[in-house]
């Protein structure tokens, strides 16, 4: 059941509605916030919808490298198991 949220945004509100609980959805607020602000911090000018996109491709920056962190992990992971399995088989076979 989708719950309403008021959030504030770069001082302006917004309501939304999520499934997400309202920890998730402050969080995810909370980035958003903090990445739009730091855009206005360096340069006072930008207008608003400029601000909106460069922190949406700050975020989507964060968000292709962490999965290619994450990808990258789950291969050294993958590649751990497959010697711990020839281990196994080498001693048992």
């Amino acid at each position: 059941m989708k719950k309403t949220y008021n959030l504030t945004i770069l001082n302006q509100n917004f309501t939304i509605k999520s499934d997400a609980d309202e920890k998730h959805v402050k969080k995810v607020a909370d980035y958003v916030n903090k990445k739009m602000h730091e855009i206005v911090s360096h340069d006072q000018a930008v207008a608003t919808a400029n601000v909106a996109i460069l922190a949406a491709l700050n975020i989507a920056d964060d968000f292709f490298r962490l999965k290619k962190q994450k990808s990258e992990q789950v291969q050294s992971w993958s590649h751990q198991i497959e010697t711990i399995i020839d281990r196994v088989q080498k001693e048992f076979v």
